[in-house]
């Protein structure tokens, strides 16, 4: 896990706090994802919190669809823990795996520890070859002539507060601080979102092994200003989906 990602995360011990959560979780039928690394691949299955036996210190847990039944099942038999991830509550936590039932129910142990994101700030994915995330806008350039142009391009990263891509020189003229980007297409992994943003940085950069450049080219960052809780909801998920954590914690 990046550094900038871990300073997201605050260990939390109380007792009291986990059985919360956890029991919050399962009544309200909140959606879970449970997660392990298979052959270098972040693999994920949606499933909840059938029962809590407290008196056992475990959880039941049950995938969320009949092929994520499989999943689960091939997650679980790959290492003794796994690993769980809570929305809604922005929780994680690893669990022991303490046996697979016949029916493809878990039965994990009830976490000692959890790890709580920071709600003020947002992981930020790095994306890399083979993450479809794009986005699409017209720009009016600086200037008396003011020409405007259509931007087409991949993200370098994102996070649910906002995100940066790179630019050619000549494109450069076209951003300025403080800058207004109003209707950007962001296209994530088949979604389609619209939203608005301010530019926030402009850094120049050099060929590296994370930008795929072969000249110096300019980092334009962006700060959402216009954006609905579903399309926040839908980047967070999918940031964490592709972060490349070690373990939860």
């Amino acid at each position: 896990m990046e550094n900038s990602n871990q300073n997201l995360l605050e260990k939390n011990y109380d007792e009291y706090a986990i059985d919360s959560i956890i029991n919050n979780t399962k009544n309200d039928e909140r959606t879970v994802l449970a997660w392990k690394f298979i052959s270098g691949k972040k693999v994920t299955v949606e499933v909840f919190f059938y029962i809590i036996r407290k008196a056992r210190k475990e959880i039941v847990v049950r995938a969320a669809s009949r092929q994520g039944i499989k999943q689960l099942g091939e997650l679980a038999a790959s290492a003794n823990n796994l690993n769980f991830y809570l929305p809604q509550d922005l929780v994680l936590f690893q669990s022991e795996v303490k046996q697979i039932e016949s029916n493809g129910d878990l039965r994990v142990t009830i976490p000692s520890m959890i790890a709580q994101v920071d709600r003020r700030k947002k992981f930020r994915l790095f994306v890399e070859n083979g993450i479809n995330v794009g986005l699409k806008f017209k720009k009016l350039g600086h200037g008396q002539r003011q020409v405007e142009q259509l931007f087409s391009k991949e993200c370098f990263d994102i996070s649910a507060n906002g995100l940066s891509f790179i630019v050619s020189k000549p494109e450069r003229k076209f951003f300025e601080m403080a800058d207004k980007v109003q209707n950007i297409e962001l296209n994530i992994d088949g979604s389609s979102m619209t939203i608005d943003a301010d530019v926030v940085s402009l850094q120049e950069i050099q060929p590296a092994a994370n930008n795929n450049l072969h000249y110096k080219g300019w980092k334009i960052a962006l700060r959402y200003t216009k954006i609905t809780d579903e399309d926040v909801k839908t980047i967070d998920d999918f940031v964490f989906r592709y972060l490349d954590f070690d373990k939860a914690i």
